[in-house]
Order: C-alpha cells, then structure tokens, then sequence
C-alpha cells in the first residue's frame, strides 16, 4: 500500500479573503491540483516566519513536496522571500522536491539564486521576472501568468458606462486615486474588502493591537471618502469592472482582473515592475501606463482608451497560451509526487 504524499503550499496569500486577485490565485492553485489528486491540501500564510515556529518547521520538515507561491513577495530582497527560498533549500537538502510558482523576480540578492537553483521547477508571472531568474540561476524558468487570471470569466452581456477607479498598495497613492474619483464623480471600488486588512499570521494580543489599529483607519478613510464602495468577493469584483467602460488602477491585480473581464483600463505603478511587465507580456499600448502626477480628468478624455483590435487580438491569444502552459505546469508539479510506502 501507498499513502497520499504529504504537500505543503507555501505563502499562503489569501488572507482572510481580503483581497480579490490572492482569492483568484489560491483558488486556482488548489483547484488545480485537486484535479490531479491533490485536495484539501495545508498552507503556511504569506509573511510567516516559519523558522521561528518549530509546529511549522516541523510541516516544513515532513513534507514530501513543497509548492511555493512566489506571487509579489520575491522581490527587492525581502526578508519574506528569502524565507520562503531557505525553506524550499531546506527541503531539497533532505531529498524533498520543490515548485517555486507564479513568482515575481525583481532585484534580489545574488545569494537567493543559488538558494533557488535546486528546485525541481521554476515558473514566473512575468516575462522580466523568468529572464531574471534563468540568468541567476542558469535554469530553464517557465513563463506564465498570474493564476488570478488562468481561469477564465465571462462577463454578463450588460452596457458598460462610466469610469470605475481603484486603490493601491501604497497607501498615499490610495488616497489621491480616491480624490481623483470623488472630484471626477467616478466610483471608487478597490480590490480589497477594506482599506487595511489584518495579516492572518498575527494572532494574541498583536493581532487585537492591529484589529483596534485598522479599525481606526478603516473608519477615517470611509469618512473622508464616503462614496467608497468595498465588495465582497472576486466575482462582485469582476461583475463590477463589467459594468464600467474604463477602470483607472494602481494595483497588479486590479489590472489582472480588467483584463480579464475585457475593461479597458490605465494603471499607475505600483511597488515593483509588475504592471509594465503584464503590459509588455501581452503587447498592450503602453499609453496605458500613466505616473500619478500626469493623471489628471482631462487624461479619461484625451483618447478612446477602449481595447483596439489588435489589443483584443493580442489578450484572446496570450491567455489561450498560458492556459496551454499551466496545464503543462500543474501536471509537471503532479509529476512531482512520490509514492510512499506505508
């Protein structure tokens, strides 16, 4: 007899269903791999530092696979990637195997390559992010995606009208994008469930610290922005972005989701090469990528920011090849699986 092998998911983003585009992806990971046998399965939240909570080493330790979404955390060397790259060493150090997935790559330490090397598959979101990778680590990475869009979604057959704008993870260029829909009379529906969310991995007294913190500043900006809308889930999001001729963003997966749904948008940067690179990767006009000072009302009026032919053209074709790749993905990673005596 055999038991089902022991997989861990890593960097756990969906906290506390908050945020729409994390709901997208984890769903999509789990889904994919239920489909190929792997259900129900364990995850460690994203920013958690494992290595000072020996219950998680030990899950860590006792895992036959490790599938780690990179997602936005491999970037700029944070002390949260690389705590993700020392687990996934650690578990090719005793004869485990590792997926590293759906990961941004962006100015990284040269030591977090060689940490990275040894895992049985490499894949990034983005086509800067693989190049990136591959010439750190000398490995073949696949390029693919963001999962939060693998899935695809037909938006209802409704007449789209008016200007839908949206948030950011920082939390100044939240604010100026909410003025610029309330001077504009635009709708403002950020991508999250609130203005600042509590990161699942805080429990006791900080997490009572945080929840009184978030409280405070949910309710402040809710005062000052009173026609702030805040949805509950990915799907109302998306029924959202239908129904709007144009969406103006500063968030990845805002952008993700529009394009999903066919909304035309302009996005403002955000913490890391991300939305140029989804641009890029797609060959959508880069027009649509605008600096915050340059966003003025004028700009919603300066062209016809609906998707041309040869950019609907372009969205049809690249997610109908990263769908092809992420099934070629996901059975690799099921490939990965052993079989254990019991």
């Amino acid at each position: 007899m055999t038991a089902a092998p022991r997989v861990l998911l890593l960097n756990d983003t969906d906290e506390g269903a908050t945020h729409f585009g994390c709901m997208r992806v984890m769903r999509t990971i789990r889904a994919e791999l239920a489909q190929r046998g792997m259900a129900d399965l364990p995850s460690i939240k994203v920013g958690t530092d494992w290595r000072r909570d020996p219950g998680l080493t030990e899950r860590i330790d006792a895992a036959d696979l490790v599938v780690i979404n990179g997602e936005g955390t491999l970037h700029h060397g944070k002390r949260r990637g690389r705590w993700l790259l020392e687990a996934g060493a650690r578990v090719k150090a005793r004869g485990g195997r590792v997926a590293l997935i759906n990961a941004l790559w962006q100015d990284n330490p040269s030591d977090w390559a060689d940490l990275a090397r040894g895992f049985d598959i490499l894949a990034c979101r983005d086509g800067h992010s693989a190049t990136d990778l591959a010439n750190a680590t000398g490995r073949e990475v696949t390029c693919l995606v963001d999962l939060s869009m693998l899935h695809p979604w037909d938006p209802p057959a409704t007449a789209r009208s008016g200007v839908m704008v949206g948030c950011s993870v920082h939390g100044k260029v939240t604010e100026a994008l909410a003025r610029f829909a309330q001077e504009g009379g635009h709708d403002f529906v950020p991508v999250t469930t609130e203005i600042k969310s509590i990161p699942a991995r805080l429990t006791g007294w900080r997490r009572w610290l945080r929840a009184r913190s978030n409280a405070w500043r949910n309710g402040r900006f809710q005062a000052r922005f009173p026609d702030a809308r805040f949805l509950r889930d990915d799907l109302g999001f998306l029924t959202e972005l239908s129904r709007h001729r144009l969406v103006v963003t500063g968030r990845f997966h805002a952008v993700c989701l529009a394009i999903l749904s066919g909304t035309p948008f302009i996005a403002v940067s955000s913490n890391s090469w991300k939305i140029e690179a989804l641009v890029k990767d797609i060959g959508l006009d880069p027009a649509r990528l605008r600096g915050l000072s340059a966003l003025t009302q004028e700009t919603l009026l300066e062209r016809n920011w609906d998707y041309s032919s040869a950019e609907r053209a372009a969205i049809a074709a690249s997610l109908s090849r990263w769908r092809d790749t992420g099934a070629a993905l996901f059975d690799r990673i099921a490939s990965l699986t052993p079989d254990r005596p019991t």
